[in-house]
C-alpha cells in the first residue's frame, strides 16, 4: 500500500497549518519563487527541501527520503484475529478494522469505511459477534457504513465526545472497554478534528492503536486546530506508547511507534 502523503502534502500541510504564506516561506526559507515552484512541480530540489522542512520545524532528511522514494512503512504485519478493509471514497481510500478476541470470539469494529460488505463477510466467515463499533472521528469517511453495521449486527456504536453523532454513545478521554480478552483504552488526540480518538489495545499478541487520522505512516493527518498543541497531543496520546505497538491509520499502509518516532517528518 502506498503511503498517504508525498513530500509535496507534507509539506503543504505544515505551511498551511502554520499560517504561512508562499511569500513569508520564499522570505524564511531565503529560496528564490522559482525554486518554489520547480518544486512544486515535481523536481527534486534537495537544497530547497532541506530549507524549507527546517522553516516548517519538518525533519529534513524525512522530507528528502519522501521525494526520493526512499521513505517506507515499517515490514509491520498485522497479528491474527486483526483484519483491515480498504474501501474508496472520491479519489482516495479509507482503513477500518475488525479486531476480536480469539476464544469469546467477540469483535470491535473501528470506524466504518464506505462498503460494509467486507465486514459482514468476515464476521459470518470467523463466526464473530460484533459487540462494539469504536469510532475515531466523525468524518463522513468513517462514519459513512455506520447506521448499516449498527442495523445489521445490532452492536453498541460510540464517538468521541466532543463529536456526538445520533445514537452513538459518548467516549471520553481514557475510557476503557473490554471485549472478551481484549482491554481497550481511548484517548483523545484533538487536531484533525476536535475529539479525534486513538484506541489502545491489548490482549493480542501485540499492542495495537487504531489512530484514524491522527498520525500516518510518515505524516500526520492535516491539523485544523492550534498546530503545535496538536502535536504534542500527537505525541503524548500516541508516541509515547510502546515503541513495538503497531499502528493502524485511518489511510495508508500500518506502521509502529518506533518506526514514526524515528522517520516522521513531523516529529524531528
Amino acid at each position: 500500500m502506498n503511503l498517504e502523503d508525498t513530500h509535496l502534502d507534507v509539506l503543504l500541510k505544515a505551511q498551511k497549518a502554520q499560517g504561512i504564506t508562499d511569500r513569508d516561506l520564499v522570505k524564511l526559507a531565503e529560496i528564490t519563487v522559482p525554486d518554489l515552484n520547480n518544486l512544486r512541480a515535481g523536481r527534486r530540489e534537495p537544497t530547497a527541501i532541506e530549507k524549507i522542512a527546517r522553516v516548517l520545524s519538518l525533519r529534513p532528511e524525512a522530507i528528502i527520503d519522501l521525494a526520493n522514494g526512499t521513505w517506507h512503512a515499517p515490514a509491520a504485519a498485522l497479528p491474527p484475529h486483526v483484519l483491515q478493509f480498504t474501501t474508496p471514497f472520491a479519489d482516495m481510500t479509507v482503513n477500518h478494522y475488525l479486531v476480536w478476541d480469539p476464544k469469546t470470539l467477540l469483535a470491535a469494529a473501528f470506524d466504518t469505511g464506505t462498503n460494509a460488505d467486507p465486514l459482514f463477510a468476515a464476521l459470518e466467515r470467523h463466526k464473530l459477534t460484533l459487540a462494539k463499533i469504536l469510532l475515531t472521528h466523525a468524518h463522513g469517511d468513517h462514519i459513512l457504513e455506520l447506521d448499516r453495521i449498527v442495523e445489521r449486527t445490532k452492536a453498541v456504536p460510540f464517538a468521541p465526545e466532543a463529536e456526538p453523532l445520533a445514537g452513538c454513545k459518548p467516549v471520553k478521554d481514557n475510557q476503557r472497554f473490554k471485549i472478551g480478552g481484549l482491554n481497550i483504552t481511548a484517548h483523545t488526540v484533538p487536531g484533525h478534528s476536535p475529539g479525534g480518538t486513538v484506541y489502545e489495545i491489548m490482549g493480542l499478541e501485540n499492542p495495537l492503536a487504531v489512530v484514524g487520522d491522527v498520525l500516518f505512516s510518515g505524516s500526520i493527518g492535516g491539523i485544523r486546530s492550534r498546530y503545535r498543541p496538536a502535536l504534542e497531543s500527537i505525541r503524548a496520546g500516541v508516541l509515547t506508547l510502546k515503541p513495538e505497538t503497531i499502528l493502524l491509520p485511518g489511510h495508508g499502509p500500518i506502521t509502529t511507534v518506533a518506526h514514526e518516532l524515528a522517520h516522521n517528518p513531523f516529529f524531528p
